[in-house]
């Protein structure tokens, strides 16, 4: 025959092999050799590395025997050998490419083979080629004995950390690999024993199926499949398993001509399927996965060459195939959730319960939408700020869904359908009504924050800094170019303040001056926007805050002089507009206001009244206009901006269940 290059086959393969995959393929070998024999059998032999482990565990394995009773390599399966990508065993899924995989673990491969050829017994040995002969030192020759089978030797394996060493975890992965083997009711499975080589220890693999043992069938069912593509329906068999011993997760196992060949998470479709099932036998709570098995001639015709994968897509938009592996795998999911249909509607219950928990305690916003939002691809283990991203995007699209319908209508040039518009008017509404809801509950959650920032600090027993105090109000350093308006607090100081024309917070906005106002706004004319225009009329409004608790104030530190002086050096001109083209246009008679916002003590009680300030009705503060500054001013304690804050928007909360 031709010579091949092996090596070079070998270091090309490229599919997703372990190193239970040469095992399993020289297994299948084995079954397909013992051709339904009754009586048939295969036994795996392990054999152990000499030397003593340090640590006094169980020595590496260093070669396995593969043995079977077979029919033995006749000149016909010898013929098939030596062919690269043979079809002898085509009608069974043979690709004549698996045997290749022995060589890719490990460093050699020997055949030594008995079997009956017209009236006589022969051997076959030989081992498999490296270079560019698959057989090479081939002895061929009379038994002395009546028996046919063969035994496959692998030598060396070329990274011993690979395999695992104990036999119970070799028996148990073995057994999930060739249990389509035993799905498929064609096959009369020979016993199967995976052993020590001195015999110590052995296991039988088939002990492991069975109702009362670590594999059990849940159950069967044939479905047909259609296809969108060329409307035609494809049979496949599902056999749904319990595996009790797998930590894995539980899958879908799309397989083709009995070998496993792609595995999907069933999470991937049933999000419940997430964590482990559990069942009691005995009074003794057993842990399981569930592995379903997809079988059908649609598979079988389209799997690739390296048995890792099939020719059709993974999507129905990327293949030309009659039917994708997710189509197929979502009708497979939907069967198997229907056997484990109380236990997926229990997790899904508890899910519901957990979202409506996040919900009602910390997003109440949200439960306009609690009624139209799906569940149902959320995964079980959630975090609140999974929930959180999903309701973000669940709005999100709820919001494009309604700009292409508002487009629509706008386009329609013809008048718009009634009750079209009614449903998207009430989608504009709910989306409305989830953002006001969420503006309530940040502002009550100001509100509390600023009732702690008034008090002593746990830590020193100090009061909180103004820069605390200053930046929930408005962030220190920040003007409102640099932060939406969403970001601020202003509604604190006044509601009119949210839509100030320009803001800046300890900003400098001078090129002279170094000191600059703790809070200066600047207002549009009748409290509408300016469109940008530098006009005299506009307002401006001035805070200085100070820490809370604070008692003591020398006279060069009066806070109703300061801010008086920052309004002098406005009307002097010199403050710039924040592009810094031109300087803030006033006159004398540009309406300004100051408030000074700090804890009323004897000194601001002096200072007040040394301009004149009418003490308001509640005690909490001073009213007053200076004619020598030309401003309004107000004194005001922390409590009262609180207090007063908190009866503006006392109806909003109370309406919310907030208080």
């Amino acid at each position: 025959m031709s010579k091949i290059n092996i090596l070079g086959i070998i270091k090309n393969i490229k599919s997703k092999s372990n190193i239970y995959t040469p095992i399993v393929e020289a297994v299948v070998n084995a079954i397909d050799a013992i051709e339904n024999n009754p009586s048939g059998h295969i036994e795996i032999v392990v054999h152990r590395e000499n030397t003593l482990e340090l640590d006094n565990t169980i020595p590496a394995i260093q070669n396995i025997e593969i043995i079977d009773n077979g029919v033995g390599f006749t000149p016909k399966n010898r013929e098939s050998f030596d062919t690269y990508l043979s079809n002898a065993k085509v009608e069974t899924g043979g690709k004549g490419f698996g045997r290749f995989m022995y060589l890719k673990y490990f460093n050699n491969a020997t055949i030594y083979s008995q079997y009956k050829e017209d009236t006589k017994y022969k051997f076959r040995n030989f081992r498999f080629g490296k270079k560019d002969e698959i057989i090479v030192d081939e002895k061929v020759g009379d038994a002395t004995d009546q028996l046919t089978g063969t035994r496959l030797f692998l030598e060396g394996l070329i990274d011993t950390h690979q395999l695992d060493k104990g036999l119970s975890v070799i028996a148990r992965k073995l057994v999930e690999k060739l249990l389509v083997f035993f799905v498929d009711s064609s096959f009369n499975v020979p016993k199967i024993i995976l052993r020590e080589k001195d015999n110590s220890e052995q296991i039988i693999l088939n002990d492991f199926i069975g109702d009362n043992n670590t594999i059990s069938l849940v159950g069967e069912k044939d479905i047909p499949v259609k296809s969108k593509l060329n409307n035609e329906e494809y049979k496949f068999s599902i056999k749904v398993y319990r595996i009790y011993f797998s930590t894995l997760s539980s899958k879908i196992c799309l397989t083709a001509h009995n070998r496993e060949v792609t595995e999907t998470t069933l999470q991937t479709y049933i999000p419940e399927f997430q964590d482990e099932f559990f069942d009691i036998q005995k009074d003794t709570k057993r842990n399981f996965i569930v592995k379903a098995y997809v079988l059908g001639d649609y598979l079988n015709t389209n799997v690739s060459l390296e048995r890792e994968s099939f020719d059709f897509g993974k999507s129905a938009g990327d293949t030309f195939y009659p039917l994708s592996q997710s189509e197929i795998e979502k009708e497979v999911a939907d069967v198997v959730k229907s056997f484990f249909n109380e236990d997926v509607k229990q997790r899904f219950e508890k899910k519901k319960e957990r979202v409506h928990k996040y919900v009602n305690a910390q997003a109440p916003w949200h439960r306009i939408f609690l009624g139209d939002f799906d569940l149902s691809d959320l995964p079980t283990t959630l975090t609140d700020e999974r929930i959180e991203l999903e309701f973000q995007k669940f709005k999100f699209q709820k919001e494009q869904e309604i700009r292409i319908n508002i487009k629509e209508i706008v386009a329609d040039k013809e008048s718009p359908n009634d009750a079209k518009l009614q449903e998207i008017v009430a989608k504009v509404s709910k989306n409305g009504k989830n953002d006001l809801v969420h503006y309530v509950c940040n502002r009550k959650i100001i509100t509390d924050t600023f009732d702690q920032l008034r008090k002593r600090r746990e830590t020193d027993n100090k009061a909180h800094l103004e820069a605390e105090l200053h930046d929930l109000i408005f962030p220190m350093g920040e003007t409102s170019e640099t932060i939406d308006y969403e970001n601020h607090n202003l509604w604190l100081l006044d509601e009119r303040l949210v839509f100030s024309q320009y803001i800046a917070s300890d900003k400098v906005i001078s090129k002279t001056e170094t000191k600059e106002p703790d809070l200066v706004v600047f207002s549009e004319e009748r409290l509408v926007y300016r469109n940008g225009e530098n006009v005299s009329t506009s307002p401006v409004t001035i805070f200085e805050f100070k820490r809370p608790k604070r008692k003591e104030y020398p006279d060069n530190e009066n806070p109703i002089m300061q801010a008086c002086r920052y309004a002098e050096k406005i009307r002097q001109g010199k403050y710039e507009m924040p592009d810094g083209l031109e300087t803030i246009k006033v006159t004398q008679e540009t309406p300004m206001y100051i408030y000074v916002v700090c804890d009323l003590c004897d000194k601001i009680h002096e200072f007040a009244k040394s301009f004149s300030l009418t003490l308001s009705p509640d005690g909490e503060g001073y009213f007053g206009f200076s004619s020598g500054f030309n401003v309004y001013i107000e004194v005001m304690s922390f409590r009262k901006l609180i207090e007063d804050a908190k009866m503006r928007n006392k109806i909003f909360f109370k309406k919310l269940g907030l208080e």
